[in-house]
């Protein structure tokens, strides 16, 4: 049987975890539009190809193809797993973890 964080909670940590807030902790970031926009840390390049939607709390990079929400950007930046990116901006948010839910569905 597989555990999970309880949904609701990852929700609550993803909004209380903005990313251009996490981002701009990593990347420069300016605001063109509706985006901002930086050079991808994933990989090296001269023009911003790296965006991020404020809105939509997420990024993509159109030059390396690099995308995702807050857990995956943290997961990529700092290489850690899922739940030590959970554990690593729950830290950030000051958000006690919760007890893990048993989910036989879950893989």
């Amino acid at each position: 049987m597989a555990e999970r964080y309880p949904p609701a909670w990852l929700e609550e940590l993803r909004s209380r975890s903005d990313l251009v807030q996490v981002v701009s902790g990593y990347v420069a970031l300016k605001k063109k539009g509706k985006r901002y926009w930086g050079l991808c840390p994933f990989h090296g390049e001269k023009t911003a190809s790296f965006s991020v939607d404020e809105e939509a709390q997420l990024y993509y990079c159109f030059g390396c193809k690099a995308g995702g929400s807050v857990f995956t950007f943290i997961s990529e930046m700092e290489r850690l797993s899922f739940s030590e990116a959970v554990e690593y901006l729950a830290e950030r948010a000051h958000m006690p973890l919760p007890q893990m839910m048993n989910d036989e569905e879950y893989e």
